[in-house]
């Protein structure tokens, strides 16, 4: 349970930080927009949408000119209830034989997120420089027999240049040198490196995006107990080699679509991701999240896995 109380903590801090910034705003700049209380007046589903995302533009540059302050990077959330229909454990299986209880498919899953500016190239701080991290646990909470393990832990740290040049239909891009990996070791470990890009369209009440990358290539020794050896050399063929994302607001409620394919004719696969948030109070947002295809986690990217969950989102992609 220590686990818990730290991330507790942790996420408690981490709403104290984004409030207490907030707060020093509205002192400085009183009629800074408030989205989503219940006597905002918003015109249309494309205005919230506008309002959002200048609203995420204005904290950003405002938490630049203070010390000691995390800025929300991709979503932060508790997934108290996740169900996996075949969470993957044959490595585990094949090393304790009898003695491996198994994994339960209902699980929880957690994601923190943020970034912090390490530098600013213009006077309107249009372009940035960040450094972020990501942390996605899969818990198997519910699970006494096992003890309740964590199955797998992806961490992603990333070293992100972002800026926002208006190239036409283009508004925002990233560009990021992205390590992730499990912090396994030998037949659990899971890894790679690659450059990454993020090109966003904003367009009435949707955003669109795509996110490509380019794998920085490992040596391959082929020998299993190497701990210098690629671990998953086929990665791109499960994954692809982009992400694409449709985020659509639609008064108070949001809804996401995420998906990637390796575009291949014969042996295509990807995966897609849905998901559907709506307002939980001022503070909160809940949400419910499916999942179908390949790279889940990194444990198992390799393997088909369909999940369906519910929970609490602290932070938002807006």
């Amino acid at each position: 349970m220590k686990r818990l109380t730290v991330l507790i903590i942790f996420m408690s801090s981490l709403l104290h930080a984004e409030e207490s910034t907030q707060l020093q705003i509205k002192q400085d700049r009183p009629n800074l927009p408030q989205l989503y209380q219940e006597d905002a007046i918003i015109i249309d589903d494309a205005a919230a949408l506008l309002e959002a995302m200048k609203h995420k533009d204005f904290l950003e540059r405002e938490a630049a000119k203070l010390p000691m302050i995390l800025l929300p990077h991709r979503p932060t959330y508790f997934m108290p209830f996740s169900y996996t229909e075949t969470p993957y454990d044959e490595p585990y299986e094949e090393v304790l034989q009898d003695r491996w209880p198994g994994f339960q498919n209902v699980e929880a899953m957690f994601q923190i997120s943020v970034k912090y500016q390490i530098y600013q190239f213009d006077d309107a701080n249009e372009y940035k420089l960040f450094v972020a991290y990501t942390n996605k646990s899969y818990w198997q909470i519910y699970n006494e027999k096992a003890s309740r393990p964590f199955r797998e832990t992806n961490h992603e740290p990333e070293l992100i240049f972002q800026m926002s040049p208006n190239w036409g239909p283009i508004n925002r891009v990233n560009i990021a040198l992205n390590h992730q990996s499990n912090g396994q070791y030998q037949g659990f470990s899971r890894s790679w490196n690659r450059i990454t890009a993020g090109l966003y369209h904003l367009n009435g009440n949707s955003v669109y995006g795509i996110e490509p990358w380019y794998r920085l290539k490992e040596d391959s020794s082929g020998i299993p107990d190497d701990p210098t050896d690629d671990d998953n050399p086929d990665i791109e063929k499960y994954l692809g080699y982009a992400n694409f994302i449709w985020y659509k607001q639609h008064k108070k409620y949001s809804r996401m679509l995420r998906f990637g394919n390796n575009l291949r004719t014969e042996n295509n696969k990807g995966w897609v991701e849905l998901e559907l948030n709506f307002p939980l109070g001022q503070r909160l947002r809940g949400f419910v999240q499916y999942y179908e295809g390949y790279g889940h986690s990194l444990i198992e990217y390799d393997q088909y896995q369909r999940r369906l969950g519910f929970g609490i989102k602290i932070t938002d992609y807006l």
